[in-house]
């Protein structure tokens, strides 16, 4: 038994990976985005869970490996001391005295500069090792990748940099394919294409250029190209409102996350009394209140400080007074028989009443990405 938990839903999951997959042509590669612990579902439980099911998807005339793809070198040796053994690319940045790692363990990883790829090719050389790269593009995002002014220069280094450096794929992210309304991503789209190009002319042909993460997968089917990248949707929830509306009748995605956790105690609050630090909130009558074990440290933010509910016996109960570190009380007056023990659903569906990622999110100003992958990582994820 634990105090606080979440419940992942195999059976959401294999729902979205098919859902979704549906949308991608023949010999389209498929890369399961499990980085920031897979947005908080629990990373190597979710790997697993994925292998399980992946190969439902594919045809002969389609890959036969899922890719995954994480941020850090640290999530990589994650997933390869799991035991499996698809290719990981690592998206994120990795420092140069662990490039040596990334030989070593064959992973692929994101390529955006000279030193880099200087570094990657000594390091293969002595090890006589290749060493395979997805080069990341500057399209217009401005995060990593390789300004479009100097895509030339670099391909150039990059046939240089062979046979030891293998150019596997190239790639770019787009700023805002959450939003329909916009057609940014076609400026995007049209840089990405001329850098390819240039690629070619200069005699770098990558077997997979992959443009599209979920909302692009959802929307512009001439985003997809060799692979497409499953993140957020494929845990089932849609990168913005928006995507939401323009898509879910033709994709309905199915939220596998529920985070719980249990009453600790319950107590009468006298009329006047506070309630909790700063005593943000005071009792105009006697009222019952539920001590919760969550707090801020486990991920719960401290926004939702009297300004949100959460689901007790298939009821919402207000939040009442400032969230502490491992704590939060609850307004239980209205309900009865609630006692010690009995389970409370933070995030997710208990009887006919369900909060959603997407209705905290708008509590708080914020995006379902983020009230997923805040959830603390030591928390117990549990496949069900």
């Amino acid at each position: 038994m634990y105090k606080t938990w979440v419940e992942v839903d195999a059976v959401s999951l294999r729902h979205n990976f098919l859902a979704l997959t549906k949308h991608l042509g023949k010999g389209v590669a498929v890369m399961a985005i499990v980085k920031s612990n897979a947005y908080g579902h629990g990373i190597v439980k979710v790997i697993k869970t994925i292998g399980g099911f992946a190969s439902e998807y594919y045809s002969e005339a389609k890959p036969p490996i899922v890719w995954f793809g994480v941020d850090s070198i640290d999530e990589a040796l994650i997933l390869k001391k799991s035991g499996i053994k698809n290719p990981i690319l690592i998206l994120g940045y990795v420092p140069s005295a662990m490039l040596v790692d990334v030989v070593r363990n064959n992973f692929r990883v994101c390529l955006y500069d000279i030193p880099m790829l200087k570094e990657l090719t000594r390091l293969a050389k002595k090890m006589r090792k290749k060493v395979f790269v997805h080069v990341k593009l500057e399209t217009g995002t401005h995060r990593q990748g390789v300004m479009p002014e100097d895509v030339s220069a670099f391909a150039r280094a990059l046939k240089k940099s062979a046979p030891q450096v293998i150019v596997q794929g190239a790639y770019t992210h787009f700023a805002d394919t959450e939003n329909p309304k916009s057609r940014y991503y076609k400026e995007q789209l049209l840089a990405f294409q001329n850098a390819i190009k240039i690629f070619e002319e200069e005699g770098v042909r990558p077997q997979y250029l992959h443009t599209a993460a979920s909302a692009a997968l959802l929307l512009y089917p001439e985003a997809h190209f060799t692979m497409a990248r499953l993140g957020i949707a494929l845990y089932g929830m849609y990168p913005s409102p928006e995507v939401a509306d323009k898509v879910k009748k033709q994709v309905a995605l199915k939220p596998a996350l529920t985070w719980k956790t249990r009453v600790a105690q319950v107590k009468t609050i006298p009329a006047g009394k506070t309630i909790g630090y700063d005593r943000t909130y005071k009792a105009q009558k006697e009222m019952k209140i539920a001590v919760i074990p969550i707090g801020y440290w486990d991920g719960f933010d401290r926004g939702f400080s009297n300004n949100g509910a959460v689901l007790v016996g298939g009821r919402r109960v207000p939040i009442v007074g400032n969230i502490c570190m491992n704590i939060c009380m609850l307004d239980i007056t209205k309900l009865r028989g609630v006692k010690p023990g009995d389970e409370v659903v933070l995030l997710g569906r208990q009887g006919r009443e369900c909060i959603s990622a997407e209705e905290l999110a708008s509590r708080i100003s914020t995006i379902n990405y983020e009230i997923t992958t805040c959830i603390n990582p030591l928390i117990p994820r549990i496949i069900i």
